[in-house]
This record gives structure tokens, sequence and C-alpha cells, in this order.
């Protein structure tokens, strides 16, 4: 029966804009009555959009070296209005360290058959957790959502090595083509994921590289409604191309903000990811920091170690 009813309600909805919205690409992603019908069936919706709708206060910490509060609250500003900011070469000397302790992972890439390969569960150097686990970037995040962010997973190391030329939500909706974990159509994430991903290697246009659909944040987007066509997020929003040389950042709302991977077919991107929620979906058991327990956290500051509770 509750099946029914959710066939029911999504295919009244999804009628009304076949233009924007075809074969997997939902419709109706904008219509709040149909999502808030939809969502009331689900019970992830209250566990995790009420349950974690509470704000817990953070302790805001002093900047580091990084940034100066200009350049702080510019790139803050830029995070609140977009739901997006890139900043240029941030970890430009930590990308170096990240390449030569995770060689095993990255020296051999252009002999990989071409594959989408993300690997999590590390064991970090203490030095280097506390570089990557930024506190700028940490409270940035915290600001931006106006509460306390805590790391979902270890770090994760990324290959992305697509072998083929972008493909349109039109030639993916209309095949019965599979995306091999690449995710190259407009989509949202875990509820409440909010990351950044640090570029191990120089990035262009011409390389695999992350789009993303700046102020879509702002649209209701629930448990339902994951992904979107090409022509709704052209017509509807600006697109921010997440590329720069090694050791840019972007920082992104990926639970809350449409984006996908733009896919080449020669070349290849190397990231780090770190991950945040609010506490909702952590993956402390699957996805362990594996010398956590080792260490001391001397250096640390209040806001790093607070966004550790649920990973110890």
């Amino acid at each position: 029966m509750k099946k029914k009813i959710l066939n029911f309600i999504d295919n009244y909805f999804r009628k009304k804009d076949l233009n924007l919205f075809y074969g997997d690409f939902l419709a109706g992603a904008g219509n709040k009555l149909e999502i808030f019908l939809l969502d009331l069936l689900k019970k992830e919706f209250y566990k995790i959009h009420l349950k974690y709708s509470r704000r817990k206060a953070f302790k805001k910490v002093a900047l580091n070296s990084k940034l100066s509060r200009k350049e702080y609250d510019s790139y803050l500003n830029e995070f609140k209005a977009n739901g997006i900011v890139v900043i240029k070469s941030y970890f430009s000397q930590e990308a170096e360290e990240i390449l030569k302790n995770y060689d095993y992972f990255f020296k051999k890439i252009e002999k990989d058959d071409k594959d989408y390969k993300r690997i999590f569960s590390l064991s970090i150097k203490e030095h280097l957790f506390q570089s990557v686990l930024d506190s700028n970037i940490l409270q940035m995040l915290c600001e931006y959502t106006g509460t306390q962010q805590y790391l979902r997973a270890s770090p994760a190391l990324n290959i992305t090595y697509p072998g083929f030329s972008d493909i349109t939500s039109k030639n993916i909706g209309e095949t019965k083509y599979k995306d091999g974990g690449f995710a190259n159509f407009y989509h949202l994430d875990t509820p409440n994921l909010r990351q950044y991903h640090i570029l191990l290697k120089d990035v262009g246009m011409d390389d695999p590289h992350m789009l993303f659909a700046r102020k879509s944040k702002k649209k209701y987007f629930g448990l339902h409604y994951r992904i979107a066509s090409e022509e709704y997020v052209n017509a509807n929003y600006e697109i921010t191309h997440c590329i720069g040389p090694k050791g840019t950042v972007y920082v992104f709302d990926g639970g809350s903000g449409l984006h996908r991977m733009y896919a080449t077919e020669k070349n290849y991107r190397m990231t780090m990811d770190i991950m945040f929620t609010p506490g909702n979906s952590i993956l402390k058991d699957s996805c362990p920091i594996v010398n956590l327990g080792e260490m001391k956290f001397e250096g640390f500051d209040d806001l790093q170690k607070e966004s550790l509770r649920y990973l110890k």
C-alpha cells in the first residue's frame, strides 16, 4: 500500500514538467507539496531532518595564518550565498605531502584501468591530519550551517579517471547507461552532508572536475529528489567549475546543492575528500581513521577536537 501511494503521488507530479525531467530524472524538484507528502511516508524524514535540525552551539577559534579576517569573511559570504566556494592553492604544501605519503595509491594511476577509485580508513600522520582538518575551513562550515560540524569518516583518497567524454543527462535518461560510480548527473548527497575536496594535481576545464549549481541550495529538495536533468539545472542556475592548481580546495554543500562530475576521456583527477554532518550518517565503523586512537591531539584547537567526537 505504501509503495502504491508513493507511485501515485510521484506519477501525478511527474506529468507536470516532462520537458525538464524524463527517465530516472525525477520531476517536481521545486514542488514543496509533493516533497512533503512523499517525505511523510519516509522515516528518514523524521530521523534526519527533524533530529538534526536542532542547532548545537560551536566554539569559535582564532583563524590560522592561512587566511586574514578579510579573506575569511569574503570566502564565508560567498559560501553562504552560493553553497560553494573555491580557494586556489590553499593546501599546496599539504598536497605534496599527501601524494608522498600515499604514493602506493597514486603512483601507477596512468597504467590503471580507467575507473572511479576511492579509499577510506586511512592511517594518517597526526601533523598532516591537523593540517587538512583545517580550522579555518571547519569554522567556515560551522558558520555556514549555524551548528557544530562533525567529521563523518576518515579523509578519503579519490581518483576519477572516466575514460569517456561528457554525457548529457538526455543521453543518460534515454539509454541503459550506468554511471559506474562517477555520478555524472546532477544529484544531492546524504542529507546535511557538507564537505571539501583538495585537488592533488592541477585541474583545468579539459580535466574531469565537479560542476556545482550555484544557489541551488535555496530550493527545497527532499529525500526523494536526488537527481535533476541538465535542462532543469541549466535553465535555473549558474555553474561553478571546480578547477584550479594543485592544492586548491572547494568547499560545498553537497546535501542541499545540485552537483555532478564533468567527464573527459583522456585525463584524470586526484583529490582528498573530507566530509562533515551535524551528527547524522557517521561512518565510524565502516570508514574509521585507523590510527586515531594513537593520536595525542597536541596543537589541535577546540573546534577540531570537537569535530572528532563521533569518530573516537
